[in-house]
């Protein structure tokens, strides 16, 4: 593994909500609760999970789009809690962000050669023509034409608009980009060509990505590394090959069980994880996946596991997984 770019530790969000029993009373809505990670520089690490689980909220967290409740957030070994508005304003050119969906992330009213040098006139990089320049080989190096430059985004299709989004996260040359179900918005045959583009563009710019998503495939596709998150903690984080050849957490293992296989005469052990996501606002005590968990007993409902190393590159936490000493 390379050198750590990002250290997420015991990150939390915790978001207060009236009570329906007591008018001067708030609940917590605990979008995170706790979470752990670390992005190694020149991986991909997919953040996998349901909806709601709280994968958005730590992109909000790592732009600080949003303030956390509690923990810390370490870029190259800076407190990114602490910055002042110059080192802001330095993190945020290294880390840049693609959204999902490519229709409302542009706006409408500009061309596409403004939307792209927008970054580096906001960050004061260059004369007008040499940022016009570096837009037009950034449009070159996503696959769209340099007459393309004064069109508007209605004129492009929806893979043609993330392009233009990825080249706009491009333009500050960032160590870092965040992106954010940046496929799930476009058609099938179209996905296959920007994530190639996305693995393409890593290579050739020594990029790192955080890939969010919760469609496994994709994931499984594009990422070195996974995290799984279910009720904002990070429940088991492997290699790609690990986590799919030998998921060791029951919801990780769930998740994989229900992924639908194409073709239909093939025999798979297809299973839909029943039961209901548990409310954040009132998360069960020990394990928040035990209510849904087939193997669950009485350690599991009373004491919350944390996230313990099985092999040198695959922890998950669960205490029904025996760890080698």
């Amino acid at each position: 593994m390379g050198k750590t770019l990002l250290s997420v530790k015991n990150l939390q969000k915790h978001y207060p909500v009236k009570s329906n029993d007591h008018l001067f009373r708030s609940d917590w809505l605990k979008a995170l609760d706790g979470v752990d990670f670390e992005i190694f520089e020149g991986e991909t690490l997919g953040l996998v999970g349901e909806s709601g689980c709280g994968k958005s909220t730590t992109r909000r967290m790592l732009l600080r789009i949003e303030p956390p409740t509690a923990g810390k957030i370490d870029y190259q070994g800076v407190d990114l809690l602490h910055m002042h508005a110059a080192e802001l304003k330095a993190y945020r050119r290294n880390v840049q962000m693609v959204y999902q969906d490519p229709y409302s992330s542009l706006d409408p009213k500009w061309k596409v050669i403004n939307l792209i040098t927008e970054p580096l006139r906001i960050h004061g990089i260059g004369t007008s023509s040499q940022r016009t320049e570096k837009a037009v080989e950034l449009m070159r190096l996503v696959g769209l034409r340099e007459e393309c430059k004064s069109a508007y985004p209605h004129e492009f299709s929806g893979g043609q608009r993330q392009r233009i989004c990825i080249a706009r996260a491009l333009a500050l040359d960032p160590q870092i980009i965040i992106a954010d179900e940046p496929v799930s918005a476009l058609d099938v045959s179209i996905q296959a060509q920007v994530l190639n583009l996305f693995k393409e563009l890593k290579h050739r710019l020594n990029l790192t990505y955080l890939f969010i998503s919760h469609d496994l495939n994709v994931i499984r596709y594009i990422s070195d590394r996974v995290a799984v998150m279910y009720l904002g903690k990070i429940v088991e984080t492997a290699t790609t090959e690990e986590l799919f050849e030998n998921p060791l957490h029951p919801y990780t293992n769930a998740l994989l069980k229900a992924i639908p296989v194409p073709n239909p005469r093939e025999k798979y052990d297809f299973k839909i994880l029943g039961g209901e996501v548990p409310s954040p606002i009132n998360t069960p005590d020990g394990c928040a996946f035990h209510p849904r968990c087939e193997y669950a007993d009485d350690r599991c409902r009373s004491e919350l596991p944390g996230l313990k190393s099985i092999t040198e590159t695959h922890s998950a936490a669960c205490h029904l997984i025996n760890v080698p000493k």
